[in-house]
């Protein structure tokens, strides 16, 4: 029997009452649960199967079944004020199904699960706040990382030089940046909005447009594993930027 925290990816519903659940298991990775009559008011599973919950489920693993089935199901954390800010929900939408679709599949993920937990738990504690601006944009480097996608932002790719200034552009194919002067006559590639993101992620400031270094560093890391693995909850993200005008 296994007992372990879990961050709930996904769900759909498998019959009338009863739900399929993807989660990212602390010590088993990315596991698919069955859950029968998790859809009934009385499902002892109440709340803590809901996507983006935090939990600690106890299952036995079957290695040769695609489905597990999970004996017990309790609730850590619901992640009520990030569900009530919309661009925060749906940053973490979007986190959830780069782990689901991007991740290794059939072995553990601590360094995954460790970053996932860290960052919806920010998003949950800082909703509103102008530390929120960098959580996202933190999370995409440091999953680059996790994942042999290693990015430094901090050294021009040309002149090898540190940074003492916003970078003069950032190559999505290579991932590197270029410092002012390296970059000469040539139009950079990237607006100011991202240059000075990724200045301020560097310092630990607040990124007054998010959105730009963001977009960045997802081309990059997508253009590493695979245009054909669609992120289906970016449309939410993009919407939702629209409507808080950013």
């Amino acid at each position: 029997m296994i007992k372990s925290r879990a961050i709930v990816l996904h769900r759909y519903a498998y019959s009338d009452s009863s739900w399929i659940v993807k989660a990212l298991t602390e010590e088993s990775g990315i596991v698919s649960f069955i859950v029968k009559g998790g859809k009934r008011k009385e499902s002892p599973f109440k709340g803590a199967l809901d996507p983006l919950a935090l939990s600690e489920v106890v299952f036995r693993e079957n290695p040769n079944a695609e489905l597990q089935y999970i004996k017990e199901a309790t609730l850590i954390d619901w992640r009520k004020n990030m569900r009530e800010d919309l661009l925060a929900l749906a940053k973490a939408q979007v986190m959830a199904e780069m782990v689901l679709r991007y991740a290794p599949q059939g072995i553990p993920l601590q360094a995954e699960f460790a970053l996932l937990e860290q960052a919806m738990g920010e998003l949950e504690r800082f909703c509103g706040k102008p530390e929120s601006s960098s959580v996202f944009a933190r999370w995409l480097l440091k999953t680059c990382d996790a994942w042999g996608y290693t990015l430094d932002l901090s050294t021009c790719s040309r002149c090898s030089k540190a940074l003492d200034a916003p970078p003069a552009d950032f190559i999505p194919e290579t991932g590197t940046i270029v410092c002012k002067e390296c970059v000469g006559e040539n139009a950079p590639r990237i607006r100011q909005e991202t240059s000075e993101g990724i200045w301020n992620l560097l310092k630990g400031n607040e990124i007054a447009h998010p959105q730009y270094l963001e977009n960045a560093l997802l081309t990059y890391l997508r253009q590493h594993i695979g245009f054909h693995k669609e992120i289906k909850s970016l449309s939410f993200l993009n919407g939702t930027r629209k409507i808080y005008g950013c």
